[in-house]
């Protein structure tokens, strides 16, 4: 009996000792980790200045005037404050600043109706004549990462991961975190659409412009939905997820191993014609290669 009991002692002690050498390892690969993220994140914080306003050949789209208003250079920088709220009253108050084109819609814009179970990329892709040759370079903006300036709503911004992850096509088991091109295709004018309740809308031409990042201050306030489109968002390209893994990163957001960017979005122009395209084009009902059709209703 006393020789099962010291038995059970020793494989309880090796078992305790296995533990926290996997803990160990564990921690120093994060540790590790978190350095190399934060000296690429050193690197990559430089100031990204806005391109230049493309010439545009529909005169239905209203341009910025000839001297371009630079948002990082022509506006003092506003410091952010303690608080989440006050964070994001700065970055407001930034976009507050920014001008806006001369012919902006006064009227409500009226939604792209897209029947279920289509998908607004799908419409897009689809789309023929003249709707298909504007649409080389576009944007849709999500509801739940994108956010609008209360006094200048034409202006606004949205969140993104500066990091992700992605496996290695050859070894599914290794992974590997990459910095990411936060601008994107955006850093020349760009048409952009964004959803509101369930409904698209076309929201006009924009350039972005990098803001200060999210703090860990502002991560924990964002919204649960947020903060998982978000992690979903890093992990993307990354194969055989577990829910651990999505944990994981987000403890790496909490504690600011890993970033969000805050994309200032510019309102430099609306084209009235690539508006009314939009509309015609949903209302007719018939997308090349989609295969369905509605009634017309013609869009006055």
């Amino acid at each position: 009996m006393e020789r099962m009991r010291v038995a059970e002692v020793i494989a309880a002690r090796d078992t305790v000792v296995e533990r926290l050498e996997d803990a160990y390892v564990s921690v120093w690969q994060k540790s590790a980790t978190i350095d190399r993220l934060q000296r690429e994140l050193d690197n990559l914080r430089r100031p990204c200045t806005p391109a230049t306003s493309m010439a545009r050949d529909d005169d239905s789209s209203t341009q910025l005037p000839s001297k371009e208003f630079d948002p990082q250079n022509d506006v003092e920088p506003l410091p952010l404050g303690d608080g989440p709220e006050n964070s994001i009253l700065a970055r407001q108050a930034l976009l507050a600043t920014l001008p806006l084109p001369a012919d902006i819609p006064d009227d409500a814009l009226s939604p792209i109706l897209i029947p279920q179970p289509y998908t607004l990329h799908e419409f897009l892709g689809n789309a023929s004549g003249t709707l298909k040759s504007s649409l080389s370079n576009y944007r849709v903006l999500g509801q739940l990462t994108t956010y609008w300036c209360p006094e200048r709503e034409e202006h606004g911004y949205l969140l993104t991961p500066v990091f992700k992850c992605s496996t290695n096509p050859r070894v599914t088991t290794a992974h590997r975190w990459t910095a990411v091109d936060v601008i994107g295709t955006m850093d020349r004018p760009t048409e952009c659409f964004y959803n509101k309740d369930g409904k698209w809308y076309y929201a006009g031409v924009y350039k972005a412009f990098r803001m200060d990042d999210l703090t860990t201050e502002e991560w924990e306030a964002l919204s649960t939905e947020t903060t998982q489109t978000l992690i979903k968002e890093t992990l993307a390209g990354r194969k055989n997820l577990s829910p651990q893994n999505l944990y994981e990163t987000g403890q790496l957001y909490a504690v600011g191993a890993l970033r969000v960017a805050c994309i200032g979005l510019q309102c430099v122009g609306f084209s009235s014609a690539m508006y009314r395209a939009v509309l015609e084009q949903a209302a007719l009902g018939k997308w090349r290669g989609i295969g369905w059709s509605g009634p017309y209703r013609k869009i006055i």
